[in-house]
């Protein structure tokens, strides 16, 4: 949660700064750092005391190399200065939300202890979608739900459909009817 705070300070300007192009090839260079950044042995380096800030700095500056771009060499340097290289996989994470939602894409889960075919799940998304306006796919995740559960983050929605609470609503309607 920290993280995602001071990336968001960070994010903001390079969103100001950069079309939707470059900010896209930005975003997916800073997504391939931030994949190395699962790596153990990667891990182990930058929280090292031993090895120096130089150092760290040029080995994620090797790895964006290939961009041959001056912008992701001075956000580097940048974060290198202020001690922040473990924010770069906080910070693909967030410049990847900011184009989804500049775009209006977003990702979603379903849940259900049932299994939902691949055509069930696409027309889900595509009605939640024309409801809220934007393009939403949809991941099936098999879970112990007695029903179905719908969730896009992003927008901050969640649809519950549960058998429990189905019966329970049924027997006060009937309860209330005698």
């Amino acid at each position: 949660m920290q993280y995602e705070l001071i990336a968001k300070r960070y994010a903001k300007p390079l969103i100001d700064m950069c079309d939707q192009s470059a900010l896209e090839n930005l975003s997916e260079l800073l997504n391939g750092v931030a994949e190395s950044f699962k790596n153990e042995k990667l891990i182990r380096i930058m929280n090292s005391g031993d090895v120096k800030s130089e150092a760290k700095t040029q080995l994620i500056l090797d790895m964006v190399a290939p961009a041959k771009s001056q912008t992701v060499n001075n956000l580097i340097k940048l974060l290198a200065e202020n001690g922040r290289l473990p924010l770069i996989p906080a910070l693909a994470a967030e410049l990847k939300r900011e184009i989804a939602r500049s775009k209006r894409m977003y990702k979603g889960r379903i849940y259900s202890d049932s299994a939902i075919d691949q055509a069930s799940v696409d027309a889900i998304a595509r009605d939640l979608g024309n409801k809220v306006g934007a393009t939403i796919a949809l991941e099936y995740v098999p879970a112990q739900y007695d029903g179905i559960r719908v969730e896009v983050d992003e927008l901050n929605v969640e649809i519950n459909f549960s058998k429990s609470r189905l019966n329970a609503q049924l027997v006060e309607h009937i309860l209330k009817a005698i």
